[in-house]
């Protein structure tokens, strides 16, 4: 591997991981699914809110105003749980992948560093934009302003993490970054991973007002009409949008680098065997979907929530072995101080 890139990568720091890698990276893989899929709620149901509101001015529908302000409740609960569910995975990367995750902060620091103020004007804006429903019924375009300002910075805020995390995957470009924005055309994968993050958002969104008026209406024998609305509103983005990730999916495939794209298309077993499996399982998904949003089938119901937790559970780690794949090479050269490799030299 070429001395110049290999400079780039900082030893690691000299203390024992605190335990074993292969926890860690179980626990790695656990922890950011927990994680991003409450943020997914939260982008969707956000900018949910926002469209469900304008659409509804326009036709003059107070029903989908109505749905439009559930929304904005829901998505005001699940930001809180993404934060909070975000520290596990975010400590143990910077633990088992200090080396790079550390090197690709460093680079984009200004950037990270406004995560946080961003945040919080993002969520004190959306507690405005809920809080004053009824309040500012007379003044909906204001309204509409502070709800799409707060959604805006949350869809916004992902692009931050999603040129850290591919950063850390190109040590050899790092010698040439020039900051965040200059990023963002600098390496390979950054808009793609985007946009299928964005679509992925919205369907898990979709999915969660689904099931979970779904099973309201199980448990109630029935629910008011603008409920209902949302559930037939969350079906249908839930499956249109999950079809076009398949499409998305592709394009993300395609954007990596030749070796590590054919590990998926034939050259690894595991690899290309969970890439088959997440399209079939997602095909599947969509066909439950119809069936349970066309024929209230409370078998697909329960097979569309078990088939969506496999989806999950496939994507999630196929995630995790692609950035081990990359990351490979520079680790045979800069290996982890582990735990492991001081208890075997004892």
């Amino acid at each position: 591997m070429n001395n110049i890139v290999l400079s780039f990568i900082s030893n690691d720091i000299n203390l024992p991981i605190p335990a074993n890698i292969g926890l860690l990276e179980v626990l790695i893989v656990i922890t950011f699914i927990l994680h991003i899929l409450f943020v997914n709620f939260t982008i969707s149901l956000a900018s949910s809110a926002v469209l469900l509101e304008g659409v509804g001015i326009i036709k003059k529908n107070s029903k989908l105003d109505a749905m439009a302000k559930i929304c904005s409740w829901h998505a005001s609960i699940h930001k809180s749980i993404a934060v909070v569910l975000g520290v596990g995975p975010l400590l143990i990367i910077s633990v088992i992948y200090t080396q790079y995750f550390y090197n690709s902060t460093i680079l984009i620091g200004k950037a990270w560093l406004s995560v946080i103020l961003l945040l919080i004007i993002a969520f004190l804006l959306l507690y405005l934009y809920k809080f004053t429903w009824e309040r500012w019924q007379q003044k909906k375009a204001l309204h509409m302003m502070v709800g799409g300002l707060g959604a805006a910075i949350l869809l916004f805020v992902p692009l931050i993490f999603i040129v850290n995390v591919v950063s850390m995957l190109y040590p050899e470009k790092w010698g040439d970054a020039q900051g965040f924005f200059h990023s963002l055309i600098h390496y390979p994968q950054i808009w793609q991973r985007y946009f299928h993050f964005i679509l992925a958002s919205l369907a898990a969104g979709g999915f969660y007002l689904f099931v979970y008026y779904t099973w309201k209406g199980r448990k109630q024998k029935a629910i008011l009409e603008h409920e209902q609305g949302l559930k037939k509103f969350g079906v249908k983005m839930a499956l249109w949008v999950t079809l076009c990730q398949i499409a998305t999916g592709f394009i993300l495939l395609f954007s990596f680098e030749t070796n590590i794209r054919m590990l998926y298309l034939g050259e690894d077993v595991l690899l290309t065997s969970l890439l088959v499996a997440s399209i079939v399982l997602t095909i599947v998904l969509c066909g439950l979907l119809h069936v349970a949003g066309e024929r209230n089938s409370g078998k697909a119901f329960f097979l569309s929530v078990a088939t969506f937790v496999l989806i999950l559970g496939v994507m999630g780690y196929m995630r995790h072995e692609l950035r081990e794949n990359y990351l490979q090479p520079y680790m045979e050269e800069h290996p982890r101080f582990a735990m492991d490799e001081i208890d075997s030299k004892r």
